[in-house]
């Protein structure tokens, strides 16, 4: 019995020394507390086996106080090793600071017991028992046993009210150590006054210090791994379906029974299961990813499912599981970038970028299909943001939005390119020209104001060769719009190579001219300025390009277009610098009482200094002022009235004269000559033939020329062709005359020669 026990103690020993190892090897204030504590119960557990079986009182007296001693500091540790693993005890720095000076002093006294005999005293021993007598009188065994009761008593409460409070999962790991404390409190009580050397107290103490190390670094249950995981993927938002290895739904969780609306047996993600491997076939991995829609609450979500196939260390099949990854709010998102990035923001149609791209993708899949683009545009839309403000653009462009999505039909596409530029494209079958004037008028309507009226112009070009760009093919509808947007008469209009020929044209004009201007191929032609006799007082500069490759082009060929595009300013300095060269060339040859007529045009009074240009020229080539005649039309002054008369007359106060030209082709011609201080006055040839076999056209021609001689203007008429309007024109008072009954424009050179201008 005494080899069985001591064999037992001996295990016990090397148990508790093991732990005390793998604890020192660990990190974290716990591990110090548990690593100090199976260091303390080692050392105890030598001791006690010391205390049982080594012979000789004094031995065995001083074993028996330093296994009390210990039995003192264990209980401290195992109150530092509560207070980590419970959480209390957090605020008892000063009451753990007097048990452990307590503590040190009881070590002491212990220690000197084996001499002085004040708290026990051992006789010898016996077979297997030990005669151990306490002094009851003394102070320190009386204080020992009330130290070390109070002190279990406080641990047990501790441990009582940690299972009390915690979860089910947890309660487990505190009532194995609550219980170990108690059966050895109990089994001390019991051996206080025993004899025998068998102290099965100590050997539970022991037991207690390794559970102590097992349930803080290695026990984790099965049924606190299963429930914890059961409670995380319950909560968590993702799904989880496993089947094992013969297709029974061994788990599921509430999301997915939610999703397929499964209650009970899941026998229908069962079956599912078998149809989805039956369809996947030799298609299937171990490990897939895969997009399903699936129905919840009568909305769709999106789900991410993951499969993966688990198999054992042996490679043997366990079973396969789906994950359900919810990509609703991600996919939603998504969709949301990419409806922003491919949309219109304010009308919600297409925007520039995709209309090209749905509808090369819709030409490329229907090639046998006729499809039509149809562009519009409303002229000047700018001013009904400066006229009626932002907020009512932005109705208008939402109204016609709404407009082309109900009038142009499901299978069109429509988009909104840019300001109010609008486009469609459409089957040509389905397109009627009485459905864009509908939507014409009502979009006409949203603005019902006498001083401004929308004008809806649009062009449609209907698609020939479904591989030219998109870009082009608007290009091309709204090539044939602008044909007609200063027609307020008109709303569509059809693309023809017509105006593809007249857009390269103007192309080329506007890419060759800067070239032209400084290569000088711009040259001035001279028109006469001429009495009834036709004696020459001076001329009108025009302009010719005497391109290098299509020779002598007209200003016909190119003025529009360099006024459309914002370029006339720079032909008109360029003959004004002309003009004023000539004029200091024949003023050296004695030839100064010759002037020059230019003109001006209404986008000169915007993009150029009219009256320091002028006045430099003048001073650059030192010329009289009076000779470089500046011609304005009566549009042109209208453009911006005040300013442009302040302009004209700073020239006239600097020397220059002003011609009023094209008089009669607007229609306020009478009342500008009230406001107006011009010097000379040139009747519209217009005006001239629709008056020239009517009695009232003549007489207010007449009255014209008479009104000027009496404004003190003088009166030029151009355009005169014949000698019968000549001699018309002088009955009636005209003195100057300019057209091709006298000549022709022409070039500089002929021109002196012809009047003797050396």
């Amino acid at each position: 019995m005494k080899a069985l026990y001591g064999v037992l103690i001996i295990i016990e020993i090397l148990a508790l020394g093991v732990c005390a190892l793998k604890a020192e090897k660990r990190r974290g204030k716990l591990a110090k507390i548990v690593f100090c504590y199976e260091s303390v119960a080692f050392l105890c557990g030598i001791i006690f086996a010391a205390y049982t079986f080594v012979p000789g009182v004094f031995v065995t007296t001083l074993c028996k106080g330093l296994t009390l001693a210990c039995f003192d500091w264990l209980l401290i540790l195992l109150m530092y090793y509560t207070q980590y693993y419970t959480g209390l005890f957090h605020g008892v720095r000063v009451v753990k600071l007097l048990m452990e000076a307590y503590a040190a002093i009881e070590t002491v006294m212990l220690i000197v017991n084996a001499w002085t005999h004040h708290m026990f005293s051992v006789g010898e021993m016996t077979g297997d028992m030990i005669a151990v007598e306490f002094v009851k009188g003394s102070f320190f065994y009386q204080m020992h046993f009330i130290y070390s009761y109070v002190l279990i008593a406080i641990l047990i409460l501790a441990y009582l009210f940690m299972i009390a409070r915690a979860s089910k999962f947890y309660r487990f790991r505190y009532e194995v150590i609550l219980s170990a404390l108690v059966v050895g409190f109990v089994l001390d009580l019991l051996s206080i006054h025993s004899q025998s050397i068998y102290d099965v107290s100590m050997i539970m103490f022991g037991v207690m210090s390794m559970l102590i190390y097992y349930f803080t670094f290695s026990y984790v249950p099965n049924e606190l791994i299963e429930s914890t995981l059961s409670l995380i993927i319950r909560d968590m938002n993702n799904g989880i379906i496993c089947f094992d290895n013969r297709g029974t739904c061994v788990y599921c969780n509430d999301l997915v029974r939610k999703l397929y609306k499964v209650s009970g047996r899941p026998d229908v993600l069962e079956q599912m299961y078998w149809n989805w491997l039956s369809d996947s076939g030799e298609k299937r991995a171990d490990l897939m990813r895969f997009q399903m829609p699936v129905e919840e609450d009568g909305k769709e979500r999106y789900y991410e499912i993951v499969y993966k196939r688990v198999y054992d260390d042996k490679n043997n099949f366990v079973c396969d599981c789906f994950i359900f990854n919810d990509r609703t709010e991600e996919i939603e998102s998504l969709e949301h970038e990419k409806y922003r990035a491919s949309h219109d923001r304010l009308t919600g149609l297409l925007n520039r970028e995709q209309f090209y791209l749905d509808t090369s993708e819709r030409l490329h899949q229907n090639p046998d299909k006729k499809y039509c683009i149809i562009c519009s545009n409303i002229r000047d839309f700018k001013f009904v943001n400066e006229l009626f403000g932002i907020e009512k653009g932005n109705d208008i462009l939402l109204r016609q939005a709404e407009l082309m999505r109900t009038h142009t039909g499901a299978g069109a596409l429509c988009a909104r390119l840019q300001g109010d530029r609008f486009a469609v494209c459409m089957e040509q079958k389905a397109f009627r020209e009485e459905m864009l004037f509908e939507i014409v008028e009502k979009i006409q309507e949203e603005v019902n104001n006498s001083s401004f009226r929308l004008h809806v112009f649009a062009g449609v070009y209907n698609i020939q060769n479904p591989k030219e760009p998109v870009s082009i093919m608007c290009d091309k509808a709204n090539l044939a719009s602008e044909t007609i947007k200063n027609d307020y008469h008109s709303s569509l209009a059809y693309y023809d190579d017509e105006l593809l020929k007249r857009s390269i044209e103007e192309r080329r004009i506007i890419g060759e001219f800067e070239r032209a201007l400084e290569q000088n191929e711009f040259v001035m032609f001279l028109q006469p300025q001429v009495d009834e006799a036709g004696k020459a007082y001076g001329a009108e500069a025009l302009v010719r390009w005497e391109h290098p490759e299509r020779g002598l082009l007209s200003p016909a060929v190119f003025i529009d277009i360099l006024e459309k595009a914002g370029l006339i300013y720079k032909l008109d300095r360029y003959i004004w610098e002309k003009a004023a060269e000539k004029l200091a060339e024949w003023k050296k040859n004695n030839a100064g009482a010759y002037h020059i007529s230019v003109n001006i045009s209404t986008k000169d009074f915007y993009l150029v200094d009219v009256y320091e240009t002028f006045t430099g020229l003048v001073q650059k080539y030192e010329i009289d002022p009076e000779m470089l005649k500046l011609e304005i039309t009566e549009t042109a002054l209208m453009s911006d009235f005040k300013k442009n008369m302040e302009i004209l007359k700073r020239l006239q106060d600097f020397g220059f004269k002003i011609e009023i030209d094209d008089f009669g082709s607007g229609y306020s011609s009478l009342n500008m000559l009230k406001d107006i201080s011009a010097d000379v006055l040139k009747i519209d040839m217009g005006f001239l033939r629709a008056s020239e076999n009517e009695v009232k056209g003549k007489d207010i021609l007449e009255s014209i020329i008479v009104l000027a001689d009496k404004l003190g203007m003088e009166v030029i008429t151009e355009g005169v062709e014949t000698e019968k309007q000549l001699s018309m024109l002088t009955r009636m008072g005209c003195k100057m005359f300019q057209g091709y009954y006298f000549s022709r424009p022409v070039p500089v050179d002929e021109f002196e020669e012809k009047y003797g201008i050396n």
